[in-house]
């Protein structure tokens, strides 16, 4: 009996110490991956796809990431997450998202050879993700300058958020979240890309 009040006794202890912090949980970590999900809200009603607009052509010539810590991205119940290692990587991959909503992305290149491209500069800065005992979400936030040659065509913020259920604190659906939140952001850059390339006022 002693023996059991002993490991009982350690065991609230250890508990104790966790909810603390001193005991310092595993970290989730995010890959440098863009999965691209679907950004639509789970309930929303089906929409008939529109029919294929024309490729619009953009150069992407920088990428800056200005958070004060670019691996810490919050906690989620008590574990604390982190970027990829490789931050640059990641940003990349999820701006090549603007490729599958009717963005031409290159890099640091004109790969349309066109005498005066739709250029942008774009700057992460925000991205955090929180969470409790039952919901998580993830917040990001991008600014982007757009430009044709010398003229300013736009400069602006673009937010993109997620919340979901948090089923079991796991990488994977942490890293679900992420992109959708991401993803949003896209949704509403490329529009106002897409307006730039047709000559129309930015959407928002």
């Amino acid at each position: 009996m002693k023996a059991q009040r002993l490991v009982l006794r350690a065991a609230v202890l250890l508990a104790g110490a966790m909810l603390a912090g001193c005991i310092s949980p595993v970290p989730l970590t995010l890959s440098e991956s863009f999965a691209n999900p679907s950004t639509q809200p789970p309930d929303a009603h089906p929409v008939k796809p529109a029919r294929k607009a024309p490729s619009c052509a953009l150069v992407v010539d920088s990428i800056a990431d200005v958070r004060a810590d670019k691996l810490m991205l919050g906690n989620v119940v008590g574990r604390p997450v982190h970027a990829p290692a490789n931050v640059d990587a990641w940003l990349r991959n999820v701006i090549g998202g603007l490729q599958t909503r009717g963005i031409d992305v290159s890099f640091d290149a004109n790969a349309a050879h066109e005498f005066d491209p739709l250029v942008a500069s774009l700057t992460l800065r925000m991205a955090w993700v929180s969470g409790i005992s039952s919901s998580k979400n993830a917040t990001t936030l991008w600014r982007m300058h757009l430009r044709r040659g010398v003229a300013d065509i736009r400069q602006a913020d673009y937010r993109g958020t997620d919340i979901a259920l948090n089923w079991s604190s796991g990488d994977g659906e942490l890293q679900r979240m992420v992109d959708r939140a991401m993803g949003r952001a896209l949704d509403l850059m490329a529009a106002d890309v897409r307006a730039a390339c047709a000559g129309q006022p930015p959407t928002s």
